[in-house]
């Protein structure tokens, strides 16, 4: 009965600690992203040699959308690859909002950090004319529009931004989704069942965050099941659309964008995603902790590791997407890496940008990904010897 116990207090604690605090910063940012987001593109393209400080200002956006537009940007030749690069090296992804709800001032720092070295990156990458030469795959070009290209991608009314109908970004990065009936589940009901089951819960999380909670012994409360079904419902949820509908990030990003409805249906998604990944992680480090011998023993194994522990954040940043580094970024809130783990992971990781890049440029998306290597080791191993 204990793992019992432990599932359900981690499920209850991501729900009303992480969850719903979450879902409304995404909620709030996703509503700046659609009034203020095309503005900042149109300056872009239209200040190619100031590339470098715009594509900083939309990576450092919580989330991964800022990113993302960068990337048909570079592919048409609006923005420099040094541009990318800072763009790619400042995103969080979706562990930006696990910091600005569980720690914010190391959010903030992060932002500073990340910022710096973005923009440094990103200058020095220019002006040594690092990747002027690396071009679209032609080949990409003759595949059959009609088995690339889907208009609406499931959508009414669809709008594109940075490019136009037809074009290779539209062909690649814009998928089509059969899966009439789930379409409906997920763009009619659930995300309608979501913001309903959030505002119920804003009371119940302030009180769980001001108090805490004690843990389940012979009895449920109603109060916490609530935060249960909530964690529940995301994983379900993600499983989903992950997994079964397995939509374009950017045709998601392009989505919110151009309907504040789309911006509801997707920011839903995103926060049941979050949430799937910070249960994951609690429960991680819950059972971690168990097995190790509590937390003095974890302080020990951190101490015994050294520098490992840089290094294997900055490995984990590799990985594209954002789950893992939601993962690390929980495993922070919690105590189980230091601070300087933390920042060469954020350096690192291109959270779901990645994939829009690696479907129209493999060879760019390498090449970004190895040129944020080196700042992530040396940025995280100077904060790591400042914390010794």
């Amino acid at each position: 009965m204990e793992i019992f116990h432990t599932i359900y207090n981690v499920a209850m604690d991501s729900f009303f600690r992480v969850g719903v605090f979450v879902s409304l910063s995404l909620l709030f940012i996703g509503f700046v992203d659609y009034k203020f987001n095309d503005i900042l593109i149109k300056l872009l393209e239209k200040n190619k040699k100031n590339g470098v400080y715009f594509s900083t200002i939309l990576g450092l956006i919580p989330g991964c959308g800022g990113a993302i537009v960068i990337v048909p940007l570079f592919i048409l030749g609006k923005v420099s690859f040094g541009a990318l690069v800072a763009a790619f090296i400042t995103t969080m992804g979706d562990a930006a909002f696990v910091l600005i709800v569980g720690d914010i001032e190391s959010y903030f720092k992060i932002l500073i950090i990340s910022g710096f070295v973005g923009v440094a990156s990103g200058l020095l990458i220019d002006k040594l004319k690092i990747g002027q030469n690396i071009i679209l795959n032609k080949n990409l070009e003759k595949k059959d529009s009609e088995e690339l290209l889907n208009e609406e991608s499931g959508h009414k009314n669809h709008h594109h931004i940075i490019h136009e109908k037809g074009d290779i970004i539209d062909k690649i990065l814009h998928k089509k989704s059969s899966l009439k009936y789930i379409y409906i589940l997920t763009h009619k009901v659930w995300y309608k069942l979501f913001w309903l089951l959030v505002i119920i819960s804003i009371p119940f999380a302030f009180k769980h965050l001001l108090e805490g909670h004690s843990h389940v012994e012979d009895h449920i409360n109603p109060i916490e099941l609530v935060g249960v079904v909530g964690t529940l419902l995301c994983i379900l949820y993600t499983i989903l659309s992950r997994k079964v509908i397995k939509g374009s990030d950017f045709d998601k990003t392009e989505s919110k964008l151009g309907s504040i409805i789309e911006t509801f249906i997707h920011t839903a998604e995103e926060a049941a995603f979050l949430v799937t990944w910070v249960f994951i992680a609690f429960l991680s480090y819950e059972i971690f902790l168990v097995y190790i011998g509590g937390e003095n023993s974890l302080k020990m194994l951190l101490n015994n590791t050294g520098y490992l522990v840089v290094i294997g954040a900055t490995l984990v940043g590799l990985i594209p997407g954002c789950g893992p580094q939601i993962l690390l970024a929980a495993l922070y809130i919690s105590g189980g890496i230091p601070f300087s783990a933390l920042v060469a992971n954020a350096i690192c990781n291109d959270g779901d940008a990645l994939f829009p890049l690696l479907a129209l440029s493999k060879k760019s998306a390498l090449i970004v990904t190895l040129y944020n290597i080196i700042p992530a080791l040396l940025v995280g191993g100077v904060i790591y010897l400042l914390e010794k």
